[in-house]
């Protein structure tokens, strides 16, 4: 039977059995808690001169925790955002622990204790039409390699899905019946698991039409040179490549998430209400989505102007109306 102090078995069932069997989490959610304790442990361990296989749960006292999100900040270089992330991942280890083990109610008590900083929003970095549209003519659509290409960035522009959503589209998850009176549309699998289902634009059926040619249900839409399903890491390396090729973009970091905003952007701009844009995107409350009516001063200008508070006009007098008047005479 292991020691019930070892943390080793304890992280090993929070991460297999807590995260995936009872709480059935994102794939995503899992990778971010494994990433946080692959950081913590090498750290404790450093700090205390122990084995990682040797550490204790009560060694990972809140004052080391503290010092390892200060190592998050100062020595990696992390955002304020990615603080808070890890720390989120150490207080539903803690919480896991001490539902299950009244000896360690204590130690988890100190741990979740530990405050998250006040951060400031970062501002949503969008692209106006005429620099997507130059993103987009970016790919040399006379060879095969840049077909692709420029299918994938219209995609993501027309779906406004996230990376993960895109590298797990599969053959199956497009609905291609214009033809056939039905409607165009793709599956995308978010967050937990959860499924919606985005209209296609003309231009963007008849480009993944060609793309999936020959391929089977279960083969991905988008492929490598290598005919390898487009991995996150390729999908931002082909955005920043693009965007480095717009004069426009020179010196902005363009990344797949800010066509994501772009998308929205150019909903709410195109009168789209609020709460369509959320199902658009996949997002569980509304709230998440209410920065996007946010960003545009078009909008801010438009809001004021019909609020605008100005001197009153001096109204005519009925009789100075000649119009009503020659509506009454014919009377």
């Amino acid at each position: 039977m292991p020691d019930p102090e070892l943390l080793g078995p304890w992280l090993r069932r929070f991460l297999i059995e807590y995260i995936v069997s009872e709480r059935n989490l994102a794939r995503n959610t899992r990778a971010s808690y494994r990433d946080t304790f692959t950081l913590l442990l090498p750290f404790a361990s450093q700090k205390l001169r122990k084995p990682v296989e040797r550490l204790t749960v009560c060694d990972l006292t809140s004052g080391l925790v503290l010092k390892f999100l200060a190592h998050i900040e100062d020595d990696r270089g992390c955002s304020v955002q990615t603080r808070n992330q890890r720390l989120a991942a150490i207080r539903a280890f803690a919480r896991f622990v001490g539902g299950r083990d009244p000896a360690h109610v204590e130690w988890c008590g100190h741990i979740r204790a530990i405050a998250s900083k006040k951060s400031m929003p970062p501002p949503v970095g969008w692209l106006t039409r005429t620099e997507m549209e130059g993103m987009l003519a970016v790919p040399d659509r006379s060879s095969r390699r840049g077909r692709c290409e420029y299918a994938l960035l219209l995609f993501l522009y027309n779906s406004g899905a996230r990376v993960s959503e895109v590298t797990q589209l599969q053959v199956r998850d497009l609905t291609l019946d214009r033809d056939r009176g039905g409607h165009d549309l793709a599956t995308l699998r978010g967050k937990g698991g959860k499924t919606r289902q985005c209209p296609l634009w003309p231009e963007t059926e008849r480009v993944l039409a060609e793309q999936i040619v020959g391929r089977t249900p279960e083969a991905p839409v988008f492929v490598s040179r290598l005919g390898n399903a487009f991995t996150r890491f390729g999908i931002y390396r082909l955005v920043e490549r693009c965007a480095a090729d717009v004069p426009a973009l020179a010196g902005r970091k363009i990344t797949p998430h800010v066509i994501r905003h772009t998308t929205a952007c150019h909903l709410v701009l195109a009168g789209v209400d609020i709460n369509t844009i959320r199902a658009w995107l996949g997002h569980v409350s509304i709230s998440t989505t209410n920065i996007y009516a946010q960003i545009d001063l078009t909008l801010k200008a438009n809001a004021v102007a019909l609020c605008e508070v100005g001197p009153t006009r001096p109204r005519r007098r009925w009789k100075e109306d000649k119009d009503l008047m020659a509506f009454l005479r014919a009377l």
